[in-house]
């Protein structure tokens, strides 16, 4: 063989080779909806691959969900880590984040000034959201799937019932004078009305579609 010839087959391997391993190589963007899950609701999220550490990967992840709801609206963004495992199309996933959520829960003032008019007021929260579940990805392009549980623990309550009662006409608008003098702890006891107050959501499970761009 001649040495031009040789140079030839030599090349032709080296880009069969580089041909393959681009074929193997993840890409790193993804967009998803997810339904359920981080976000409470729903909400589009965009994913990038960070880093491989041999048969894992790290990705990061940060959405944003809106609607409006029937006497209020819903908002939701969610933002995290996850660790995915194996190389090929089934994966097991683990993932740890936190999501501000606005509208998970709705809940009634009563204002006894009306005659017990009622005022809708909904939740807003930030959440620590911790995930484990199913993810069904190619890793270097295609289709997205994944079924995940994810609960929704509380950390941090935007609504302060004690400043309602401190303060009965204050600037949250449901004031009455019904609140004035009002015991802060027999109120939050009373069964007639309830408060949105942010809870932790343990039965939560979220569903996942996707694309990861070739």
């Amino acid at each position: 063989m001649r040495f031009r010839e040789k140079i030839g087959f030599v090349l032709l391997l080296l880009t069969f080779n580089l041909a393959g391993n681009s074929q193997n190589k993840s890409n790193k963007l993804a967009l998803t909806i997810d339904v359920a899950g981080n976000s409470g609701f729903y909400s589009l999220n965009g994913e990038y691959l960070i880093c491989n550490i041999k048969d894992y990967k790290l990705n990061a992840r940060i959405g944003v969900g809106y609607s409006p709801l029937n006497r209020g609206e819903f908002m939701g963004v969610p933002l995290g880590i996850s660790l995915i495992t194996g190389t090929k199309q089934h994966h097991l996933e683990f993932g740890l984040g936190t999501s501000y959520i606005k509208g998970l829960d709705k809940s009634y003032f009563p204002d006894f000034d009306y005659g017990y008019q009622m005022f809708p007021k909904r939740s807003e929260a930030i959440y620590f959201v911790p995930s484990i579940g199913y993810r069904y990805d190619k890793l270097t392009g295609g289709l997205i799937l994944k079924v995940y549980y994810s609960p929704l623990i509380k950390v941090y309550d935007f609504f302060d019932l004690e400043k309602l009662f401190a303060n009965p006409y204050g600037s949250n608008g449901y004031g009455s004078s019904y609140y004035q003098g009002t015991n802060f702890t027999d109120a939050e006891k009373d069964p007639r009305y309830v408060y949105p107050t942010a809870k932790n959501k343990f039965g939560y499970f979220g569903v996942s579609v996707g694309y990861r761009f070739h």
